[in-house]
């Protein structure tokens, strides 16, 4: 999902010079068209980094969730009806980092 790779840093645009000719562009107009550039390419950077980070939070939770439900399932088989308050507390952390991780499923 995050495999965008960017050709330019904010630094190569910023020290980006161009060739003057006799009718070129306006210095400033173009200098002031590279600092938006500039300030956008740094947001996206800055948000392609906050999605790894999610991503790899949510491979995180997915996997603990994962070893819950098994986690209470060998509960089960091995304790039968003894255990029944920690298998509670079990579902309930399964079930909140399910919300964390999937979402809230119920519609308001």
């Amino acid at each position: 999902m995050s495999d965008y790779t960017l050709k330019l840093s904010a630094k190569d645009i910023f020290e980006k010079e161009f060739e003057k000719s006799l009718r070129g562009f306006k210095p400033i107009e173009v200098d002031s068209f590279l600092d938006d550039v500039i300030s956008d390419y740094q947001k996206m950077a800055d948000m392609n980094n906050n999605i790894k980070k999610l991503e790899d939070e949510n491979a995180r939770l997915k996997k603990e969730v994962e070893d819950l439900r098994i986690r209470v399932a060998t509960n089960t088989r091995t304790q039968g009806g003894n255990g029944q308050n920690q298998q509670i507390d079990i579902l309930k952390r399964l079930s909140s980092l399910e919300k964390q991780v999937f979402g809230s499923t119920t519609k308001q």
